[in-house]
């Protein structure tokens, strides 16, 4: 069964800024590392399940999971037949704010 995908306006700004700051050093780099991460967060479509509970889940009392490609994370919650992309983030990054799940 596949998924269906949905991004909140906070993770589209965090795809954007991850893109942003790359660029800053390497603009040919930053596109090559945006698809590969779009292809990740697009592999939820599959068995999002298989990903492990989150830590900020605890936290937040849902049931947040998250994927991790190179430094990032994805942090989404599954609801019925989709997947609720709710951030993207550098892993060195603490006390994330994640809005309503």
């Amino acid at each position: 069964m596949n998924y269906t995908l949905r991004f909140t306006p906070t993770a589209m700004m965090d795809l954007a800024e991850i893109k942003f700051f790359i660029a800053k050093g390497n603009p040919t780099m930053a596109d090559e590392f945006f698809w590969v991460l779009w292809e990740e967060v697009q592999s939820l479509k599959v068995m999002p399940n298989r990903c492990p509970l989150a830590p900020e889940a605890e936290k937040k009392g849902a049931e947040i999971r998250h994927h991790s490609y190179k430094n990032y994370r994805i942090l989404f919650v599954i609801k019925n037949e989709q997947v609720r992309i709710l951030r993207i983030v550098h892993g060195a990054r603490v006390n994330i704010v994640i809005g309503d799940t």
